[in-house]
């Protein structure tokens, strides 16, 4: 009996192991650095990284873009968006406050070392959107296959 009791025991104490591993809470962000790169290089990288990967480079601007004049532009963070439009229409489909998360966006930062990309994890996103949750996992892996192509 004294065997049985530590058998269950063991069993109990493994799957309240595993319970905890898998409810490990998403990163906020996922981030890459581009070290040596300019921010023109890293931006180029960037755009051959997210074709190569079957999506459509939308478009880039600073981060201050229409909000000062063109020539007093913040020139060290740049916005890029871009976008699988087959995917985006899945996820609009599923649930409609997928739109929360597109077009796709990567935030670089230029800094002494090179460029940092960052982008907020879809996957961390969605934890409200369970309909979403498979969709935002192959999202999070496709931005982190860019990331680090782009990083390269």
């Amino acid at each position: 009996m004294t065997q049985r009791i530590r058998r269950f025991f063991l069993v109990l104490v493994l799957l309240w192991t595993a319970a905890t591993q898998a409810a490990e809470p998403e990163p906020m962000l996922l981030t890459a650095t581009a070290q040596g790169k300019t921010m023109d290089e890293a931006v180029a990288a960037l755009e051959r990284a997210i074709v190569n990967h079957n999506y459509t480079f939308v478009r880039q601007q600073s981060i201050d873009s229409h909000l000062v004049p063109y020539t007093q532009e913040v020139r060290s963070v740049r916005l890029v968006y871009f976008c699988n439009f087959a995917k985006m229409d899945l996820a609009l489909r599923l649930d409609p406050r997928a739109a929360q998360m597109l077009p796709c966006r990567v935030t670089l930062l230029e800094t002494p070392n090179g460029v940092d990309l960052l982008v907020v994890n879809p996957l961390w996103t969605a934890q409200d959107m369970p309909g979403l949750h498979e969709e935002c996992r192959e999202l999070k892996r496709d931005y982190q296959a860019i990331l680090e192509e782009a990083a390269l």
